[in-house]
């Protein structure tokens, strides 16, 4: 099954990057997929940056005062090649691009007053393919500033303890998991329309494989209310308060099939993110 990598929005993959630039327009919609306005995950932030192939926006969790997890994809091309030119913000509105072109420099400053900078980096085994059993496509931005320097009262969030997922399988199949993000939504032939917000959704989970989690994307779920879809690359998967992963991929251009996250609870993922926290 072919899979597709839910976020750096500015341009998305390949050919269908230039179309989706074309195609996003600015009205209503629900981004996370079956979701609505979150003014309650306020430790999930959007992530700005800048790689060789553009510059792109995701979404991402605090986990520690300084330190946001997100995809690796949203931090470099490659482990190699970390991502430059990094705004976080976790505004609930989305905050506008204080690097955008043609913009004044007043417009400049009063942009970036809604952001944090901070530093990528992507994990070193992240190759820039999704290969599911050894994608590693996890990365940390350490903010040059602690987060609650600008939004007071603002909490990390803390990660599943390591080998959750694996021995709880069963159980988990009857939990409702709770996905975050500042996507876009899927319109009319497949177009992609800004959401200005983040937002949330719940989700149940379809299975664990050794480096990724899947949840069902099905916004007509009595039981859980949608999925993630571009954009919410990097954004957090909740088991309560605690992230399972970060978004990576989805198996459907119309984000409506199946969405998959890095564990962050595989002794791989957390020697990698205990070097930061």
């Amino acid at each position: 099954m072919r899979r597709y990598r839910i976020g750096r929005l500015g341009s998305v993959f390949g050919a269908l990057a230039l179309l989706a630039g074309v195609l996003v327009t600015a009205q209503p919609a629900a981004a996370i997929t079956g979701g609505q306005r979150d003014e309650v995950h306020t430790n999930v932030g959007l992530v700005r940056f800048t790689t060789e192939s553009g510059r792109f926006r995701c979404s991402g969790t605090l986990i520690s005062p300084t330190v946001v997890l997100t995809a690796g994809h949203c931090t470099g091309d490659t482990g190699a090649s970390p991502a430059t030119n990094v705004y976080v913000s976790f505004n609930t509105d989305l905050a506008l691009d204080p690097l955008a072109p043609g913009i004044t420099p007043a417009e400049r400053a009063a942009r970036a007053a809604n952001y944090i900078t901070g530093t990528a980096h992507p994990d070193p085994g992240w190759t820039g393919k999704l290969s599911i059993s050894k994608q590693h496509d996890q990365g940390v931005v350490v903010l040059d500033a602690p987060a609650a320097s600008k939004w007071p009262g603002i909490t990390p969030a803390p990660l599943l303890p390591v080998g959750a997922l694996d021995g709880n399988q069963g159980a988990l199949k009857n939990e409702t998991f709770t996905l975050v993000g500042y996507g876009v939504d899927i319109g009319a032939k497949k177009s992609q329309i800004l959401v200005p917000e983040r937002r949330f959704t719940t989700s149940l989970l379809k299975n664990v494989q050794d480096e990724v989690v899947t949840f069902q994307i099905n916004d007509r779920d009595a039981n859980a209310g949608g999925g993630s879809c571009f954009g919410d690359s990097g954004g957090p998967a909740f088991l309560g308060r605690y992230v399972v992963g970060d978004a990576s991929f989805v198996n459907s251009l119309t984000c409506n099939a199946t969405g998959g996250y890095q564990r962050v609870d595989t002794p791989y993922a957390r020697a990698f993110l205990d070097q930061f926290i």
